[in-house]
């Protein structure tokens, strides 16, 4: 192995360093800014104690980038968890149960005051301080099940018993070891930012900083949101299945297609509860309007929603407003030159509000259909009016911004939101993203409906989600009604759909890291045959075959 190699950084030059040097040496080498938490090498995301043993092109990622921040969360998460075992020993059980407005939301198996919470807090900057080392580990599988027996974390012994590699990935911190299917920092010493916030129902808000301009967002309480959690939460407790090994020894013992439809019933009866309270108000409404962030289920939603609806001698209208995108000549472009479809100036407002009007006054109209492939709307449908029509439903991700609708009094409507609120985890300290779900869903979706393909979905989701920070989750607070879309079996039908699909991503694009993150957390699940879905189910808005398309 040659003593010296020469190490290209990305906006930087060329560095002449030791063969098998680490990132963090490298950093140390130049006088590098603090910030930098991994590095991308080959397209490929590694830790600072990655070794550089070949002359080699390297970009350093940030904390204000989006890897940078999920590397830097899931640091957090174990200071967290170090923290409060340092505090309240050893056998104190912590959960991370899912994400709650810019936040992680926890338990600790404790009464819990905000005393405890300023103990937390303290515990963890005097961790952070003390720059300690997070260690990653390989082991083999039987010694994981005998640590994780150990410690009695049962879900994670049947995760790693379901598994077929030999090898697994640990990381240690003091005398802590834990599993996290992301990167990790290299030390303690760059998680120096977050708050935690106690909840009225004894829970901790882990919060963590915006990524673009480092603050922490103040807390805000979404009560509806937490309820929907916990229901949800409940509800899967009771059949005995929070965690992904759950779910798969579900298929294992042949079962899964009786659970699918325990779960479309679960769902179904949250529609029908809707259904019943538009029914009490229907003398004052005029608009049912559906909202999301994207591939939360809007369109099988709505057209649900609208069977319900009949059902109780009620004749809704379903519009959609993607079919009002303006022609793409028209479309706002980013800062890049990106086409902008996830911002309000993407849709025709004012054709929007002019048939809305035009229709609640009896007259004709001609919805057009957009067509994604040439960017055009399409008016090929036949002229309807809103005769022998009771009620208009219109799904879309801006429809609770009352600029959509304008022309309509708030009085009139009635608002829903709805997201894929699951419950599920991979263990008790790797919640399962509700990002990470609508990215798979979209993925899927996207290829099948639209023809794009895996590259092309991954390039334009940070201007999806940074489209949702500003333009619909703002608006949560606006629905008279929140409604949970995830299914706890669903990733294991996507993986069946998206792993080939993210295969496609070349290992030099500059999204391969991101794909092969995707693909390493899908092979979790085990797969679950399509047929088992039913036809009506909101799934088969992403996977097809379905009886609303």
């Amino acid at each position: 192995m040659k003593e010296s190699i020469i190490v290209d950084i990305t906006n930087q030059g060329k560095v002449i360093f030791k063969s098998g040097g680490t990132i963090e040496e490298l950093i140390q080498k130049i006088d590098g800014p603090s910030t930098i938490i991994a590095a991308l090498i080959d397209n490929e995301v590694q830790e600072l104690s990655y070794r550089i043993k070949d002359d080699t092109n390297l970009t350093f990622i940030h904390i204000n980038e989006r890897m940078g921040a999920k590397i830097y969360r899931s640091g957090l998460k174990f200071l967290y968890i170090a923290a409060i075992k340092e505090l309240y020993g050893t056998n104190t059980n912590v959960e991370l149960k899912h994400s709650l407005d810019k936040g992680i939301y926890t338990k600790i198996d404790k009464e819990i005051a905000e005393k405890d919470v300023e103990d937390i807090k303290a515990k963890m900057k005097e961790l952070s301080n003390r720059n300690l080392k997070i260690e990653r580990l390989t082991t083999n599988r039987k010694e994981a099940i005998k640590y994780f027996n150990g410690t009695k974390e049962q879900e994670k012994v049947d995760l790693y018993k379901q598994m077929t590699r030999d090898v697994v990935t640990l990381y240690s911190l003091l005398d802590y070891y834990e599993y996290f299917y992301s990167k990790m920092p290299i030390n303690t010493g760059i998680l120096n930012n977050f708050d935690l916030t106690l909840t009225k129902d004894g829970g901790i808000i882990l919060q963590y900083p915006n990524p673009h301009d480092g603050i922490i967002p103040p807390y805000t309480h979404m009560e509806d949101v937490l309820n929907v959690f916990k229901s949800y939460g409940n509800w899967s407790t009771r059949l005995g299945v929070n965690y992904v090994s759950e779910v798969n020894n579900v298929v294992i013992n042949g079962k899964i297609k009786e659970f699918i439809q325990l779960n479309e019933i679960r769902q179904n009866e949250d529609l029908q509860t809707i259904a019943y309270e538009i029914k009490t108000k229907i003398n004052d409404l005029k608009l049912i309007l559906i909202a999301g962030p994207s591939s939360s289920g809007k369109t099988t939603t709505s057209k649900k929603i609208s069977l319900y609806l009949k059902s109780l001698g009620i004749n809704p209208f379903v519009i959609s407003t993607d079919d009002y995108f303006k022609n793409r000549a028209e479309t706002p472009k980013n800062e890049k030159g990106e086409y902008e479809y996830d911002i309000l100036e993407a849709i025709d407002v004012d054709m929007f509000n002019t048939h809305l009007t035009k229709l609640l006054n009896g007259e004709e109209i001609v919805i057009p259909t957009y067509n994604f492939l040439t960017g055009e709307k399409e008016f090929k449908n036949p002229p309807i009016t809103l005769k022998n029509r009771d009620i208009i439903i219109i799904e879309g991700i801006h429809t609770l911004n009352e600029e959509l609708t304008k022309s309509i009094d708030r009085k009139n409507k009635y608002k829903i939101y709805i997201s894929p609120f699951t419950p599920l985890g991979l263990d008790r300290h790797n919640h399962i993203s509700t990002v990470d779900l609508r990215l798979i869903r979209r993925l899927v979706r996207d290829y099948r409906t639209r023809g794009y393909s895996a590259e092309a979905t991954l390039a334009g989701w940070q201007n999806v989600r940074v489209s949702e920070e500003k333009y619909i989750f703002p608006y949560q607070k606006e629905a008279d009604k929140v409604l949970d879309t995830a299914l706890i079996y669903e990733l294991g039908i996507l993986k069946t759909y998206a792993i080939p699909i993210l295969y496609s991503v070349n290992y030099k694009s500059k999204y391969y890291s991101e794909a092969l993150r995707i693909i390493n957390f899908l092979e979790y699940f085990l797969n679950i045959p399509v047929d088992t879905l039913p036809n009506t189910a909101l799934l088969r808005e992403f996977v097809g075959n379905g009886y609303f398309e």
